[in-house]
């Protein structure tokens, strides 16, 4: 995972346009994002801890949870539930005016947790997704991040490179 650190380094934007949004429009997404969040936290706990009374009614056409497999359901509410904890965080941080890094750290852990999950269910490992996710990149980008190369992907070499 240190060569991960380093490959991804390379494949990242380092420039940060910050006279492309506003300061207003920034705050209200995350403001926005990490009440998703939080939503998408009570969800999980009446899911998968049972907490709360149960449900009737509410089928929507085409769109049915019953059959998924229940891991990787489990996996994706607690991805996105910490990504809107990371958002919590990113709020508080330009409040303040630095990150409280501890906290990010433990967020990142929960998140490597939930990508634990969802790899058992996918067969897979952090080395295997994290190999077959620089191979991508080096593909787009086979020097260094270029903007040109962000926005102009070659789609079909991608998938290649995934189902591999």
């Amino acid at each position: 995972m240190k060569n991960y650190l380093k490959d991804s380094a390379r494949t990242a934007s380092n420039t940060y346009f910050t006279d492309k949004a506003t300061a207003t429009e920034v705050k209200q997404v995350f403001e926005t994002f990490a009440a998703t969040g939080q939503d998408l936290d009570n969800q999980k706990r009446r899911l998968f801890y049972g907490k709360g009374d149960d449900l009737t009614g509410g089928h929507v056409e085409g769109f049915n949870i019953d059959k998924l497999n229940g891991n990787i359901v489990h996996a994706i509410y607690g991805l996105c539930t910490e990504a809107g904890e990371i958002s919590e965080a990113f709020l508080k941080a330009a409040s303040t005016g630095e990150f409280d890094k501890v906290n990010l750290k433990e967020e990142a852990g929960d998140l490597l947790w939930y990508l634990a999950m969802l790899f058992r269910e996918l067969d897979t490992d952090f080395e295997q997704v994290a190999t077959t996710n620089i191979n991508k990149l080096k593909a787009r980008f086979p020097e260094k991040f270029e903007q040109d190369k962000a926005y102009n992907r070659d789609l079909d070499t991608e998938r290649g490179i995934l189902e591999s």
